[in-house]
């Protein structure tokens, strides 16, 4: 026997780890009637399993399975967490929530630990029981984390499941491949009315990978119109119906003012059949919004603009023809030309309202806009030549031109 190092008293002989092994080699035999109590337990204390379709029997199978694991990995016989991770499955896939879960852990490893204590009834066995009880509970831990772990995945992967589910009927719907006979079961899954006004929008996805209307699908329930989304070659699009489909496209274009890219909005239209030209409508409204910006864009609201993108080389072309010079790398003061000329287009032709714009004097305005003259051969004053003006700075915008 060892000497205390105070002097005080003998130190207790360290136990060895067959002495409190032997607590959870005795468990082993009574696992039947442990699982029994952590059973009736459960269901008196959860309502979530009375009144989930996980059945009694399958609940006493997992609940044994993972009490006679606990005392195997106590024992040293194995390290296994199948049964914990089973768990952790079915619970998920019977809709038990994840705090009722973990709440049956706990019962379990309360009903170990009582029943130890029941066993403990000598001095040593007391001490065996004090010296392993981090151990206990460390394995019941890691024993739940496990089936936790479990539990997060089988939902994840259910969501995945029935988000690519509804991806698939979405694309159905909108590239106008779903039989006519499949419309309206495709509509009531996806939660859409069957007789609407419909309508496409389109968004241009982050190159960072986030989403770009993160919130305008609860914002649009919230005002009446449901939707269901899908990726389409790279953009998330959306397939939104509302029942009063008179204030169908402001209301619309006002929910997706919070988007974070660049949104399409197509036409309204009452039947699905029109559904594939809607969706290129929408894609094409994304292009009539400046590379890099953000906002929305209604089809049809910008006619020039729609030319414009619908005909890149020839808006190309188009600038190149009438802003050439501008566009030159040699001109130093392009770029503020070019805002000069859109300042003016924004100000109705009012030189006074374009130099406000510009935080400068109206004669500066009418110097810059001499300038554009001089160097393009086309004047504001003549409107055949200010048209021309007005659609290559579009394509300018548009294309994303850059000196």
């Amino acid at each position: 026997m060892s000497i205390d190092q105070r002097g005080s008293r003998p130190a207790p002989a360290p136990l060895g780890p067959q002495a409190s092994a032997n607590f959870f080699v005795e468990l082993r035999d009574s696992v039947e009637a442990l699982t029994d109590g952590v059973v009736d337990q459960i269901i008196a204390g959860e309502e979530a399993y009375t009144e989930s379709p996980l059945s009694r029997e399958l609940l006493h199978s997992i609940v044994g399975e993972n009490i006679a694991a606990l005392l195997d990995a106590l024992t040293g016989r194995s390290d296994s967490l199948d049964a914990a991770r089973r768990a952790g499955r079915v619970k998920a896939e019977h809709g038990i929530p994840m705090a009722s879960l973990l709440h049956a852990y706990r019962l379990a490893g309360l009903q170990l630990w009582d029943e130890m204590i029941l066993r403990s009834g000598t001095p040593e066995r007391a001490e065996a029981l004090l010296r392993v009880s981090s151990e206990v509970w460390g394995i019941i831990d890691r024993f739940s984390s496990a089936a936790a772990d479990s539990y997060r995945l089988f939902i994840d992967e259910r969501d995945r499941r029935d988000q690519q589910a509804r991806s698939v009927m979405v694309l159905s719907l909108l590239d106008g491949s779903a039989a006519p006979g499949e419309v309206g079961g495709l509509l009531r899954a996806l939660d859409l009315p069957e007789h609407a006004r419909y309508l496409v929008v389109a968004a241009e996805r982050k190159t960072s990978g986030e989403d770009p209307v993160p919130t305008v699908p609860g914002l649009l329930r919230d005002v009446g119109i449901a939707s269901a989304w899908t990726t389409w070659k790279g953009e998330l699009v959306g397939l939104l119906a509302a029942q009063d489909g008179e204030s169908l496209e402001p209301t619309v274009e006002r929910v997706c003012s919070v988007a974070t890219s660049r949104l399409g909005m197509s036409r309204p239209f009452g039947q699905l059949s029109a559904a594939p030209d809607a969706v290129a409508q929408a894609r094409s409204s994304i292009e009539c919004i400046a590379r890099g910006g953000v906002g929305v864009h209604r089809y049809g609201s910008a006619p020039v603009d729609l030319l414009l993108v619908a005909q890149p080389g020839i808006a190309a072309e188009v600038q190149g023809e009438v802003l050439g010079p501008i566009l030159s790398a040699q001109l130093q003061d392009g770029p503020v030309l070019l805002d000069t000329l859109e300042a003016w287009f924004a100000a109705d032709g009012s030189t006074n309202d374009a130099g406000r714009a510009l935080h400068c004097h109206r004669n500066t305005v009418l110097y810059r806009l001499g300038r554009i003259a001089d160097l393009t051969g086309r004047s504001v004053a003549r409107p055949a030549e200010a048209a021309e003006l007005y659609v290559a700075l579009r394509a300018v915008r548009l294309g994303g031109t850059v000196r």
